[in-house]
C-alpha cells in the first residue's frame, strides 16, 4: 500500500515543479492555493488519456485498413499442436500446402496440387432423397 501510495505521489509531485516556481515569485500564502486550483494534474490526465486513446484508435484504424486482406498467400486453416507447434494449410494461387510450423523453423509437410473447388468440411451434409409421391 505504501509503494503504491509513493508511486502516485512522486509523479504528481514531479508535475507540479511548473506551478511551484509560477508561486515562487507569489506571495507565499498563495503558493499552496495555486497548486490545485489551476487544474494542472486534472488538465495533464486528461491530455494523457486523449494520447493513449489516441495510440489505441491509431493502431485499431491501422490493423484493419493498412494490412492487405487479400494477398497471394491466404491461410486457410491452422491447428494449434502445443505451445509453440502448429499446422497451417495456405494456398498459394491454385496451390494448397500443408505447412509444420514451430519457433526454429518451418517445413512443407505436403503439396496440394490439384484445385479444390469445395471447401472441406468435417460434417458433410446427408444426402436427400426425393420426397415419394
Amino acid at each position: 500500500m505504501t509503494l503504491m501510495r509513493t508511486a502516485l505521489i512522486v509523479p504528481s509531485w514531479m508535475l507540479a515543479w511548473p506551478t511551484w516556481a509560477q508561486a515562487a515569485a507569489a506571495e507565499p500564502a498563495r503558493i499552496e492555493s495555486n497548486l490545485f486550483s489551476s487544474g494542472l494534474l486534472t488538465q495533464l490526465t486528461l491530455g494523457l488519456v486523449v494520447v493513449l486513446a489516441l495510440a489505441v484508435g491509431l493502431s485499431w484504424i491501422l490493423r484493419r485498413y493498412a494490412l492487405p486482406r487479400d494477398g497471394l498467400i491466404r491461410v486457410v486453416g491452422g491447428l494449434p499442436l502445443g505451445t509453440r507447434e502448429r499446422l497451417l494449410l495456405i494456398e498459394v494461387d491454385d496451390v494448397r500446402l500443408l505447412i509444420g510450423v514451430t519457433a526454429q523453423r518451418i517445413q512443407t509437410l505436403h503439396v496440394f496440387t490439384t484445385p479444390v473447388s469445395e471447401p472441406f468440411t468435417l460434417h458433410p451434409d446427408p444426402p436427400h432423397d426425393p420426397p415419394s409421391a
